[in-house]
C-alpha cells in the first residue's frame, strides 16, 4: 500500500521497541548462569520422564557433548534428575516436543548483516522500518534496522 506510519511517534516518553540480538544475549544470560551457579551442559536435549508426583524430579536424557568439536560429534548418553525445565531451545524445541506443547507454526528468518556509509546509516539512527504486503512476503513481513 505504500503507506508510513511513524511507530517512534505513537510511543509514550517511557515507551520503547526493543530489539536483540539472540546469540549475544544467549551467551551473556548462558554465561550469566554460570556465575551464579549454574552447572552449565555442552548437550544434546534427546528425551524427558515427567515426574509423576509432586515429590519426583523430572529426568532428562541428553547427549554430553563436552570436549567434541565437528560434525561428526554423538556425545556421551547421560540423564539429570532436575526440580525445574525451561524450555529455551528456540522454535524447533526439542523440549516442546516431549511435553507435547501441540502444533505450532513457525516461520523461517533469514538475516543479513551489511554495512553501510556513516552518512546514510546516520537516516537509521532513530529509526527501525518494517515492511509488509504481498511483495515482501505473502504471509509475513521484512525489518531494517541498525
Amino acid at each position: 500500500t505504500n503507506k508510513e506510519v511513524q511507530i517512534g511517534q505513537t510511543l509514550k516518553d517511557d515507551e520503547y521497541i526493543g530489539m536483540v540480538r539472540r546469540e549475544v544475549l544467549d551467551d551473556f544470560l548462558r554465561n550469566r548462569a554460570g556465575e551464579n551457579g549454574a552447572k552449565l551442559i555442552n548437550g544434546l536435549f534427546m528425551g524427558m520422564a515427567l515426574p509423576t508426583s509432586k515429590d519426583e524430579s523430572y529426568v532428562l536424557t541428553y547427549n554430553d557433548l563436552e570436549g567434541q568439536e565437528g560434525n561428526a560429534r554423538k556425545g556421551v548418553k547421560k540423564t539429570l534428575e532436575v526440580d525445574v525445565v525451561i524450555g529455551a531451545d528456540g522454535a524447533n524445541s526439542r523440549v516442546a516436543k516431549e511435553i507435547e506443547a501441540g502444533d505450532y507454526e513457525y516461520a523461517i528468518a533469514f538475516q543479513e548483516r551489511m554495512r553501510i556509509p556513516e552518512d546514510k546509516m546516520e537516516y537509521y539512527k532513530e529509526r527501525a522500518e518494517m515492511y509488509v504486503g504481498e511483495d515482501v512476503s505473502p504471509d509475513f513481513y521484512a525489518w531494517v534496522f541498525p
